[in-house]
């Protein structure tokens, strides 16, 4: 499978942001950012706490295939799956063939299904390109973001990729999916939303 997909030259790495809280605790400030996916600002005064089980995740700021910042924030009032994966991780592309059916089944008005990519097919940063030979060879509509920072990487536990975070609409990560498999991934999921 990974010589399925073509290993680009790295040309330009995408520099990932995090911000961790919206602003002071006198001052509070959120701003949506440009891009096309469903954007819906978070309560005023919520604060990141991390991406553990129960915190609120922070607004991670990351560049989707279209070059365009995406913030997790954007989507408060949505249940959010996210998937921390590598290009050269063969589980991790098992995942990716059912990412969109995941995200057509749940419908965006519900649910957005995001792809992190913390490395390239060369266990390098991921670029444009790469993210969208990713979302190209997979079908992907949804989000595919980079972070070649991985500052998403407390999320990933013993460097066992894909890792799966669900997080409720309120911004706080409900569960850490495992097994990694359709069936539990789709369980998760609908006990979420509520049906």
């Amino acid at each position: 499978m990974v010589a399925r997909i073509v290993p680009l030259v790295v040309l330009a790495a995408c520099t990932p942001r995090l911000y961790t809280s919206g602003g002071t605790d006198t001052e509070w400030s959120w701003e949506a950012p440009a891009n096309d996916w469903p954007t819906a600002a978070p309560p005023e005064g919520t604060r990141g706490q991390g991406l553990s089980v129960g915190q609120t995740v922070p607004d991670l700021r990351l560049a989707d295939q279209f070059g365009n910042e995406v913030s997790l924030w954007q989507f408060h009032g949505r249940v959010v799956l996210v998937d921390i994966s590598t290009m050269w991780c063969a589980p991790c592309q098992e995942l990716a063939n059912s990412t969109e059916s995941t995200q057509q089944r749940f419908g965006a008005d519900e649910f957005v299904y995001t792809t992190v990519l913390q490395e390239n097919v060369e266990s390098q940063p991921p670029t444009t390109d790469d993210l969208n030979v990713w979302a190209d060879f997979f079908g992907i509509t949804a989000p595919v973001l980079a972070d070649g920072e991985k500052i998403t990487g407390s999320a990933v536990q013993n460097g066992q990729y894909p890792a799966l975070l669900l997080i409720g609409p309120d911004l706080v990560v409900h569960e850490r999916i495992n097994p990694v498999d359709e069936a539990t991934v789709d369980a998760a999921i609908e006990e979420l939303l509520g049906g």
